[in-house]
């Protein structure tokens, strides 16, 4: 059976991150990333693997172990780096709201036909309400019923 990696990797990569650590406190004036980013402001997790002199196929581990990922990301948004993880994050933050603003428009769009339901309701009942007022005047007047079915034979 093998022996896991994670230890010796963690440990390695703690020495590493404290020496980055170190190096951004002791910079003067406007302080820049000391950990290996790419051109977008992200942390480099193929350059750290390399720094730490690892091969290139155990850089998985700083994407998948939870301990490493929090351990660079919490240097990394120190350094005002995006962290690992980052676009899968704010892709998923996109999602829920995008998810979000649809269920707000399909309620938003339901309510607007039960508001035009309504509407309608309501003035169908203003002019038999209105129709209604007119043959309670004409019978007040005249005394005189008006007829408003048609006649039954």
């Amino acid at each position: 059976m093998s022996k896991s990696i994670l230890p010796e990797l963690l440990e390695d990569l703690e020495r590493y991150l404290d020496q980055r650590a170190q190096a951004w406190l002791d910079q003067d004036g406007e302080r820049m990333p000391t950990l290996p980013s790419t051109s977008d402001g992200k942390v480099n997790v193929r350059a750290i693997t390399a720094a730490l002199g690892r091969p290139q196929s155990q850089e998985q581990h700083l994407f998948k172990k939870s301990e490493l990922r929090s351990a660079i990301n919490a240097v990394a948004i120190e350094q005002k780096l995006k962290p690992i993880g980052g676009r899968l994050q704010s892709e998923e933050l996109d999602k829920a709201v995008a998810d979000r603003m649809r269920r707000t428009d399909m309620r938003a769009s339901e309510m607007s036909k039960l508001v035009a339901e309504q509407a309608s309701v309501i003035e169908k009942q203003r002019r038999t309400i209105e129709s209604l007022r007119e043959q309670v005047r004409m019978f007040e007047e005249t005394g005189q019923v008006l007829r408003t079915n048609a006649v039954r034979r």
